[in-house]
């Protein structure tokens, strides 16, 4: 075997290896946080190991080539992948169905491109390094501009190490010219297991987020189970659940009015409020409870309304 053959089997051999581990880690923390962004990353990731197993037994067991395969599940991988980082950075809630047809657009337009070209080992043309390159500069914008604000760094590394691969594969259709082929090969493939690791870094993250909030929703039911069991008179119990609720939802203002009366002199009177100055709860203290929104009101078991785009 020549030199330049035992150090892309090497290369390969590390890459596949990481590859499940880093799998097997992904799928295990799915099981405690099934998210959506979760799992398209999982099925890049692991198409990406698919991919590294047939650069493996090309390499050291002389397996008939797969170069057009390989290129393709690297573009699918890049695709998924940032499809994954637009989930997580817009929130489980974003409409984001149109990339389907557009990535299948995208895969489509790399078969075309690469069947166009001779078959030598290692080449990639432009179109699919243009995808290559773009996708995870674009997946580092998203992650470093996110729409909502998230705790810890792990989003922050992931997004420079998204950078990093974007710049790294600006060029990657002249690497095989290059004399430095194998270094920008296993620099790239080290680029990817570090990627991984910021996807795992991220998980955890979240995971201590939603635990340090469960937590804190549980002392607040707590203190507020304890007040219950206090002798309070009606106000002061009022105070302090609507001090509560105000503080967990991190809102500003909250008021509580209760129904007094009957028929026509029915009044929602206020009880309790936080965040409201005197001149506005002596001016606002009782409001008709015939008015037309004080009736959907009472005949709801609740009512949104928004306000400047927010709940």
């Amino acid at each position: 075997m020549q030199l330049e053959n035992q150090g892309l089997s090497a290369v390969a051999f590390f890459e596949a290896t990481a590859f499940i581990i880093l799998l097997v880690l992904f799928v295990l923390l799915r099981k405690d946080h099934p998210t959506r962004f979760l799992n398209i990353w999982i099925v890049g990731w692991a198409l990406l190991t698919v991919k590294a197993v047939f650069e493996l037994t090309q390499f050291a067991f002389a397996a008939p080539p797969t170069r057009l395969l390989r290129v393709l599940l690297l573009v699918a991988v890049n695709l998924l992948f940032l499809k994954a980082v637009l989930r997580h950075s817009n929130g489980p809630r974003a409409t984001l169905s149109f990339l389907w047809p557009a990535a299948l657009a995208v895969l489509l337009g790399a078969f075309y491109f690469e069947t166009h070209l001779t078959r030598t080992f290692g080449q990639i043309g432009w179109f699919s390094a243009a995808v290559l390159a773009l996708c995870p500069l674009v997946a580092g914008w998203c992650l470093w501009h996110p729409r909502h604000k998230t705790k810890g760094h792990g989003t922050r590394l992931l997004g420079g190490l998204f950078f990093l691969l974007g710049l790294h594969s600006l060029d990657r259709a002249l690497w095989l010219e290059s004399p430095f082929y194998l270094l920008r090969l296993a620099f790239d493939h080290l680029l990817l297991v570090a990627v991984g690791i910021a996807m795992v870094v991220v998980v955890l993250e979240a995971a201590r987020t939603r635990t340090e909030e469960l937590n804190d929703k549980l002392s607040r039911l707590s203190l507020l189970i304890a007040a219950s069991t206090q002798t309070l008179s009606v106000r002061e119990m009022l105070d302090r659940v609507l001090g509560n609720v105000v503080e967990s939802l991190g809102v500003s203002h909250g008021i509580v009015r209760l129904l007094e009366g009957e028929g026509q002199g029915a009044h929602l009177v206020v009880h309790a409020a936080v965040g409201f100055d005197a001149r506005y709860l002596a001016a606002q203290n009782e409001i008709s409870a015939s008015q037309p929104w004080a009736q959907r009101v009472l005949r709801e078991e609740y009512q949104a309304m928004k306000i400047a785009e927010e709940t």
